[in-house]
């Protein structure tokens, strides 16, 4: 052994630095190791902040880190003896539910954490039955208010649930858009979006859509219009082939309304034009820098076999991440 090596103080240096380094050794890897992002959304579970529930547990919030919000109002599993069916008679009013609106929400949320290294969208879930409660409609219409309180909680649970979701994404990103998601019948098999924009309007030229400012500030997207009109007009937003939700599904294959091939329905055509929420919560009003867009899916996407379900479930997933990339994603986000 050298003589140096043979002096106690240089053995306890060298002793305390080699401890020293083992620790930086092992502090680095596992700072490493919780910091890497990853295609498997279970890997980084423990990002994940849990749910928060309303009353009885019949309405859900699940956080996220992007500037998207789903709802899902339709879809709930639950249908509890004490609470009693609507018996509301006003016309168009429907009590059954949207078939699978609720397990195609959450593989979209699962598909877009894949996508995104685990960032997910908020989600807002309402978990009774349509025939107890519609919380796509206002309050007298959706809950029998004579007959049962809880229904009225459940609804003020939902509905606080959006705002939350709505305040948190304008506070991150100072934008965002909300996706109502819905289920239809109509046989055309459309896949239908709605911009609070009636039949009558969308099937105006071009012309009159892009030159008249009041349609597009009445829409659910004006805010995505007022930041990108210099750049796209509000015919683009709603139907373009590269530029719309709906140009993007119809070049998947998926025929949609609007888009650059069915840029209006047609006279003996049903639409649903956006409903309760949507109206209420999209950027038609001046204060809100949310968007909100309801999507209508067709039964066969909704009832098909489990392998279109998940083949839709995973373009529609791309589809949302290329809009929201698009038009929500600032430098900040």
């Amino acid at each position: 052994m050298p003589r140096h090596l043979k002096n106690p103080r240089i053995l306890i240096l060298i002793t305390v630095f080699f401890l020293i380094f083992i620790l930086y050794i092992s502090t680095s890897n596992f700072q490493s190791k919780s910091i890497i992002t990853t295609n498997n959304s279970d890997d980084i579970s423990y990002l994940l902040a849990p749910s928060s529930y309303g009353y009885k547990n019949f309405t859900e919030f699940i956080p996220g880190h992007i500037p998207l919000i789903l709802s899902i109002p339709h879809g709930g599993h639950l249908f509890p003896d004490e609470i009693p069916d609507r018996k509301q008679n006003i016309p168009g009013i429907v009590k059954s539910n949207d078939i699978n609106t609720q397990e195609i929400g959450h593989s979209l949320s699962k598909r877009i954490m894949q996508i995104l290294n685990g960032r997910r969208p908020y989600i807002v879930i309402n978990h009774l039955g349509r025939s107890k409660i519609d919380v796509n409609r206002p309050l007298k219409e959706g809950v029998e208010i004579e007959t049962s309180n809880e229904t009225q909680i459940v609804w003020n649970d939902y509905h606080s649930f959006i705002r939350d979701a709505i305040d948190e994404v304008d506070l991150r990103f100072g934008r965002g858009l909300l996706i109502d998601i819905h289920g239809h019948g109509h046989p055309e098999n459309y896949i239908e979006l709605g911009y609070v924009l009636s039949s009558e309007i969308l099937s105006l030229s071009t012309t009159v859509l892009d030159n008249n400012i009041e349609i597009a500030s009445e829409s659910s997207i004006r805010a995505l219009y007022t930041r990108m009109k210099n750049m796209i007009s509000f015919s683009e937003l709603l139907r373009g082939e590269y530029t719309s939700l709906g140009g993007k599904l119809q070049s998947l294959g998926y025929d949609t309304i609007p888009s650059h091939t069915h840029k209006f329905p047609m006279p003996n055509e049903r639409y649903f034009h956006g409903g309760y929420s949507v109206q209420r919560y999209g950027s038609r009003h001046n204060e809100q820098v949310v968007d909100a867009i309801q999507i209508e899916l067709p039964r066969f996407l909704r009832l098909g076999n489990k392998r279109l379900r998940e083949n839709f479930s995973n373009n529609l997933s791309q589809t949302l991440v290329w809009y929201i990339q698009k038009y929500y994603f600032s430098e900040k986000s």
